[in-house]
């Protein structure tokens, strides 16, 4: 088998609105289109027309789905000393200039702006869920452009 491409990334939300609107308003992401739960089921128990998942375009074949948080009954957000999903990286052009930008829109900065020991500069935030995002920005040196000797 050959993997292609990374197609998506999916979170179910606390709040589908409020996390859309933090990927679209605050980081960019475009709305490509939403299912609801009559597209899932014509016999579904909820309207019809209540969104199921949202899907917000990050690249050309690249997406992030946001689900309804219907049946969720706890938060599982994920930490260091556990067995599970870690976090979504980005990659940005200046990490600098996105730190100023989410500090401005109100963006919890968890960890400032430094050089990895990969040689790639990296800060550290979460979305509305608290689901873990490190933003990254490439170096000439980066192990990620030059691999690690």
């Amino acid at each position: 088998m050959k993997i292609k491409e990374l197609g998506h990334v999916a979170f179910k939300c606390r709040d589908l609105k409020e996390s859309e609107r933090f990927y679209s308003d605050i980081l960019g992401f475009k709305r490509a289109f939403s299912l609801t739960y009559g597209d899932q089921s014509p016999d579904t128990k909820f309207p019809k027309d209540r969104e199921w998942i949202v899907y917000l375009k990050i690249s050309d074949s690249l997406y992030l789905e946001l689900f309804d948080p219907e049946n969720a009954d706890k938060s599982a957000v994920p930490d260091w000393n556990t067995f599970n999903y870690q976090h979504l990286a980005l990659i940005v052009e200046d990490i600098h200039e996105a730190c100023r930008e989410l500090k401005e829109k109100g963006v919890p900065i968890d960890s400032e702006p430094s050089l990895g020991i990969d040689n790639t500069w990296q800060m550290w935030s979460h979305d509305p869920d608290g689901n873990k995002i490190e933003f990254m920005q490439y170096t000439e040196r980066s192990y990620q452009v030059v691999g690690k000797n």
